[in-house]
């Protein structure tokens, strides 16, 4: 049996409109973690927000830099190259990028509960809000990959 290949301009619209909610996505996830980093120093004060600023601070240039990764796919496809590669390089840098967020959740997490013992339970905490970037960037890389037809 033949399989039917989609039309270029359709695997272009595909390749775009998925792109373009990664950027979204991301540069939403990043002002999600600004509004709370803000919320929590408003609430801890300056002297006790200092692992809010670490966890949080962190996640929002990881986000940022996610939100780079997938405009600059985008930025490809739309000036004319093929798919396919584009969607590949947002693949993987979403992927790299949800891992590095865990990462810096379980360092920051362990040093500042090292440094700071009496305010493990709220850096566990943040630690938590900042691994949900990681989901989201995880559901991102997911949608770019069957965008590009790999399953």
């Amino acid at each position: 049996m033949e399989t039917e290949t989609e039309p270029e301009d359709v695997r272009i619209a595909r390749a775009v409109r998925t792109l373009r909610d990664a950027v979204v996505g991301a540069g939403a996830a990043c002002l999600v973690l600004g509004v709370f980093a803000v919320a929590v120093v408003l609430l801890l004060g300056a002297d006790d927000a200092w692992p809010a600023v670490t966890l949080l601070g962190g996640g929002q240039v990881l986000a940022i830099v996610a939100a780079a990764v997938a405009a600059l796919a985008l930025r490809a496809v739309l000036a004319g190259a093929e798919p396919t590669a584009p969607l590949e390089r947002a693949w993987r840098g979403l992927r790299l990028t949800a891992r590095a967020v865990l990462v810096l959740c379980v360092l920051a997490a362990v040093a500042w509960v090292v440094a700071d013992p009496g305010s493990a339970v709220s850096t566990v905490a943040l630690a938590l809000v900042t691994a949900q970037l990681a989901a989201v960037l995880t559901l991102l890389a997911r949608r770019v990959r069957s965008s590009a037809g790999a399953r």
